[in-house]
């Protein structure tokens, strides 16, 4: 069982809502599905831990959708703080798989001894998290029956990297419930956000960062500097779960053109 985590993909048709986003990233996101399609196996599940776009607008989606149409696998998404929720779910609500009916864009597969859920984290018109009771609830039910591995998504992190510029936007109200909710339970944590790769282990789970397509900060830890794009090479994270229950990391790495 295959899954690769893309994350922070900040496409768009006019104009980028956060000004870093590169000019080519529509192009650099279709490197990224076919270097996908060149992969024996084939990744099992994709999951997208939000920013899908950049502004949220219909051609927004549009356009992504236009670019995950070749991919055969499902695709687990869910929003960030720069996407729509109902421009998204219009939009790519029939492409993306185990997405639930509601007001947050949530969504569950089972598949090869996995589950994985998608969690909406966004608190709408700002950048910081937030698990709400109802969101709370909904996780504290899909847990009460789940397949040997289970990966949880979520835009916003709910543990602290230690850099004093992204861990006010990161999970905030609800993260000591949410910590609650998974004690003891073999989740596994998928996040975007920080747009810098990142692994650890927080309260007993594997949780990993993915990078961005769109624009990576290069940070050393604990540096108090303003984070600022950097020229980094660009990877994303392919989970292999094994069939004893374990779970190997590899880093598939893209080449990108300079803009």
């Amino acid at each position: 069982m295959l899954i690769a985590h893309l994350s922070d993909l900040h496409l768009f048709t006019e104009r980028p809502e956060t000004g870093q986003s590169r000019g080519d990233i529509a192009k650099i996101v279709e490197n990224i599905i076919a270097d996908l399609l060149t992969l024996s196996p084939l990744p099992d599940v994709v999951a997208i831990s939000g920013d899908l776009a950049d502004g949220g607008s219909e051609e927004d989606y549009q356009l992504i959708r236009h670019l995950l149409e070749p991919l055969p696998m499902p695709i687990l998404a869910v929003p960030g703080n720069h996407d729509r929720r109902e421009a998204m779910r219009r939009v790519l609500g029939n492409r993306l798989a185990g997405l639930e009916a509601g007001e947050f864009l949530q969504s569950r597969i089972d598949t090869h001894g996995v589950t994985l859920l998608g969690m909406d984290s966004v608190v709408e018109g700002e950048a910081k998290g937030a698990l709400c009771n109802r969101r709370l609830a909904w996780l504290e039910k899909q847990l009460q029956h789940t397949q040997p591995v289970t990966f949880l998504a979520l835009h916003h992190p709910p543990f602290m990297t230690g850099n004093p510029h992204w861990d006010p936007c990161s999970l905030i109200e609800g993260r000591e419930r949410f910590r609650e909710i998974i004690s003891g339970l073999p989740i596994r944590i998928l996040c975007g956000h920080i747009h810098q790769p990142l692994h650890t282990y927080w309260d007993g789970h594997y949780a990993g960062i993915a990078g961005s397509p769109a624009f990576q900060y290069n940070l050393v830890p604990g540096s108090m500097a303003d984070p600022i794009p950097d020229e980094v090479p660009y990877c994303y994270p392919l989970h292999d779960c094994r069939p004893d229950g374990s779970v190997i990391v590899h880093l598939r790495h893209v080449a990108q053109a300079q803009v």
